[in-house]
């Protein structure tokens, strides 16, 4: 008897559950109309922000007297300065020392030093005219090196978020445009997402390496002004869905 109540009661509870799902149209999925897209956006913009390794070292002067490292730290941070760059924009990045090169001949005679420091200082200007006037000044003797180590702009995070928004005002026009050449409009946006594929170049393939000093005094003398940096770009797509309407 027990087990007949329970049946009729399974039986008369699917029951009410059909007629519901009947009534409220609960069984039937419906998937909404939308229409998929993705927008980009990217944007060009000049460095003001350029960081530069400048590796200095000690050398022997006419008399074969070597030039103290101080010394020659000294005439370059007056070059900096001269230059219009700050002392806090000038840092020291390293230091080193070797043996001479002909470390063995002049070993044996001992009539010149032998050891050669050398000090490599981070130099941060905000255009290239200051960096070109550098590079005219810097002591030919002391440089060993000297290369272009990054490039940004110092409102980059603005940047970065005025090309996300310009992608993503893009893909509500691409998405509008297609629903209207088959005669919708859109409605909503369903999704947005960021695409994890982002660009943004900076310009380290623009160094210039101690071999172009000539080129850069000889151009600054015929009146060929500034040297141009590469512009830094920066690209951004958004996935976006909308429903159609």
């Amino acid at each position: 008897m027990k087990n007949k109540i329970l049946i009729a009661s399974i039986l008369t509870s699917i029951t009410v559950l059909l007629y519901s799902c009947s009534s409220n149209d609960c069984c039937t999925t419906s998937t909404p109309k939308k229409i998929v897209v993705v927008g980009s956006a990217e944007l060009e913009v000049v460095p003001d922000e350029i960081s530069m390794i400048f590796t200095l070292k000690e050398y022997l002067d006419a008399n074969k007297q070597k030039v103290k490292l101080d010394d020659i730290k000294a005439e370059f941070l007056s070059v900096c300065r001269t230059a219009g760059v700050a002392d806090s924009n000038v840092v020291i990045s390293g230091y080193s020392g070797n043996e001479r090169w002909d470390y063995y001949t002049h070993k044996r005679r001992r009539t010149e030093p032998d050891f050669m420091s050398s000090i490599a200082y981070s130099v941060k200007v905000t255009t290239a005219e200051k960096l070109d006037a550098i590079v005219a000044s810097v002591n030919d003797n002391a440089l060993d090196n000297f290369y272009i180590s990054n490039t940004t702009h110092s409102k980059m995070e603005e940047l970065r978020r005025e090309v996300k928004m310009n992608a993503l005002k893009a893909s509500k026009e691409k998405a509008q445009f297609l629903a209207q050449s088959i005669g919708e409009n859109i409605g909503e946006a369903l999704l947005i997402q960021e695409i994890d594929n982002s660009y943004y170049s900076d310009v380290t393939t623009s160094n210039i390496g101690f071999t172009a000093k000539a080129m850069l005094t000889e151009d600054m003398a015929n009146g060929g002004g500034a040297q141009q940096f590469e512009k830094i770009k920066i690209r951004y797509e958004m996935n976006c869905e909308y429903a159609l309407k």
